[in-house]
């Protein structure tokens, strides 16, 4: 049934429906407006997440993510995978570099030339 609903939400028809209905509340996607059953949260789940995939590969924000990724289950999973990933990473570069600041305005030297900067990967304890 998964399948079936991630091939429905990223066909253009309930692609277009959909940013319809998030541009003009007038529009409804299902007929029933409350009481939404669970195979239409996952089809609201899936509209949503190809959505924003449609409009990542619009702006072209990942080299590896085309048409085809959308396309193929698997790779759209794969996709989503290194997404997540790299936003982890991301979110764990700026926590370093913010620790970092902190250190450094809690540390101010007189002196800024005597200081020595020693660069250390704290993962591996290396230089």
């Amino acid at each position: 049934m998964d399948k079936e609903i991630r091939k429905l939400a990223r066909s253009d028809y309930w692609q277009t429906i959909y940013r319809a209905s998030k541009e003009n509340s007038g529009i409804k996607l299902f007929q029933n407006s409350c009481d939404i059953s669970g195979l239409q949260v996952k089809m609201l789940q899936w509209l949503g997440l190809y959505d924003m995939l449609y409009i990542e590969l619009a702006q072209k924000e990942s080299h590896y993510l085309t048409e085809k990724v959308i396309e193929d289950d698997e790779r759209t999973n794969a996709y989503l995978y290194y997404r997540k990933r790299k936003m982890e990473q991301e979110w764990f570069d700026h926590q370093k570099e913010k620790k970092v600041n902190e250190v450094k305005s809690k540390h101010k030297f007189k002196n800024p030339e005597s200081v020595q900067v020693i660069d250390v990967d704290l993962r591996r304890g290396t230089k």
